[in-house]
């Protein structure tokens, strides 16, 4: 783990960082993306799961057929962690993909967030979309 990381990871950020930045409560950070890829569904999600753990992000839960995905995104730079649902379903092409991003409960939000967060949901689907 990087120094960056540590410090990014560390109590002091998650403690103080959030009231020192400012927040727009008013704005709506849900995003989206969708995708098909031709594979059947239990392999996307294993693609999906392995590409999670590659990224460094969290796999906070799954669904008991392995096909809904609950991922908390990585602390970076620019950016606090993101709630991030993960859904597969059976498609005629193989597997339907749909991808949804939101700011963390709890901490701030800021003016392009939601522009941010379909920039990095449509970046997931392309990264899934690479590994499968």
């Amino acid at each position: 783990m990087t120094a960056m990381d540590r410090f990014l990871n560390s109590k002091l950020v998650d403690q103080y960082g959030a009231a020192l930045a400012p927040s727009f409560d008013f704005v709506n950070t849900a995003a989206g993306a969708e995708l098909d890829v031709p594979r059947e569904p239990l392999a996307v999600s294993a693609a999906v799961q392995k590409l999670v753990a590659d990224e460094g992000h969290t796999l906070a839960g799954m669904s008991d057929d392995q096909l809904g995905i609950a991922v908390i995104t990585k602390k970076t730079l620019m950016s606090w962690e993101n709630a991030t649902g993960i859904v597969i379903t059976p498609s005629p092409q193989g597997s339907h993909v749909q991808v949804f991003m939101e700011n963390m409960p709890g901490r701030p939000k800021a003016l392009m967030d939601g522009k941010k967060n379909k920039k990095m949901a449509q970046k997931l689907a392309e990264k899934i979309k690479a590994a499968v």
